[in-house]
């Protein structure tokens, strides 16, 4: 698989996880674009690029993770969601969102654990 193929959106308010994914998957040879997860970034990151995946972290001060991954489907309705987070959502809140997040990996993962997520994903989200 050639990574440079697939784009990958970050968005994590915690610069210490950001900068971690950015490097692990950089080296994997996948093109990055990085966010803290405002609305206005989000909105011209979506503009200026399209996204095969979409790393979110669940907990964000503006909106949840949910609510990040509802509005990149709007725009990307192709793009897959790899939830991230220390907690799950609640319950009731999965059931509303049932189809949104493509995968949830629970925080802390290992640099394993995240490439075969972001792999496994990418592969099959090739048409």
């Amino acid at each position: 698989m050639d990574g440079m193929d697939h784009r990958i959106l970050i968005i994590d308010d915690d610069p210490g996880t950001r900068d971690a994914l950015v490097v692990i998957l950089d080296r994997a040879g996948y093109g990055i674009t990085s966010l803290a997860g405002g609305d206005a970034e989000i909105d011209a990151a979506c503009r200026s690029h399209h996204y095969q995946l979409a790393v979110v972290d669940y907990r964000l001060p503006q909106q949840n993770g949910l609510e990040v991954a509802r509005r990149l489907k709007e725009s990307m309705p192709d793009c897959r969601i790899l939830l991230i987070s220390s907690e799950l959502p609640p319950p009731q809140e999965i059931g509303r969102n049932a189809g949104l997040v493509d995968r949830f990996l629970s925080k802390p993962f290992s640099k394993e654990a995240i490439l075969e997520a972001v792999t496994q994903l990418c592969q099959t989200g090739t048409p």
